[in-house]
């Protein structure tokens, strides 16, 4: 008898590992749909826009990530209207659906092609929006004031690239990977 109930144990166990390893394969597994420009995960639909000779999601990333991604002074309405901001880590490790990743530097500047931040803002195809970010600290900054992107760049073991932009500027800067920034993913 207690080896049937060790073996259903057993069976029962390696039963809900596979569930949740399936749900949070599915979890990071959307549906591109090139016709209608939109790319639909389990959180939500984005808009999608070729910039640069490559698809974009035209909208910050707003899958959550205990531990690593926030809501802009942890509203969520902020969240809903400008996405997560996600540490470098949770950017860099599967954030972006298969088939999707982190933008480099390079990519940024490919797709923005010499455009100006009003221009950025004014157009739909990357629909820039002004997050802000998240200092390590915990306090966050310039929402309405400024747009930070994570690349897939690291600059050295605690610093990585951002792209930011305020309304006179891009620039690209390395900062701490413990900040929280907002995510673009491109195709691959």
């Amino acid at each position: 008898m207690k080896r049937i109930i060790k073996t259903i144990t057993i069976a029962a166990f390696t039963i809900s590992t596979a569930i949740a390893f399936t749900a949070c394969e599915q979890a990071n597994t959307c549906n591109y749909d090139e016709a209608a420009n939109t790319l639909v995960c389990p959180e939500k639909t984005y808009k999608t826009a070729n910039l640069g000779e490559k698809v974009w999601m035209a909208e910050n990333m707003d899958a959550y990530v205990p531990d690593s991604s926030i809501c802009y002074g942890n509203h969520h309405s902020n969240c809903e209207s400008m996405g997560r901001l996600y540490t470098w880590s949770a950017a860099t490790n599967g954030l972006c659906p298969k088939g999707w990743t982190l933008p480099s530097q390079q990519d940024f500047k490919n797709a923005f092609g010499g455009a100006s931040t009003e221009a950025l803002r004014k157009s739909a195809a990357f629909n820039m929006q002004f997050a802000g970010f998240r200092y390590f600290d915990g306090k966050f900054a310039d929402k309405d004031s400024s747009a930070s992107f994570w690349t897939s760049d690291s600059y050295d073991d605690s610093r990585a690239y951002l792209v930011r932009a305020t309304d006179s500027i891009i620039t690209y800067e390395h900062f701490n990977k413990s900040i929280a920034a907002s995510v673009r993913c491109v195709k691959e």
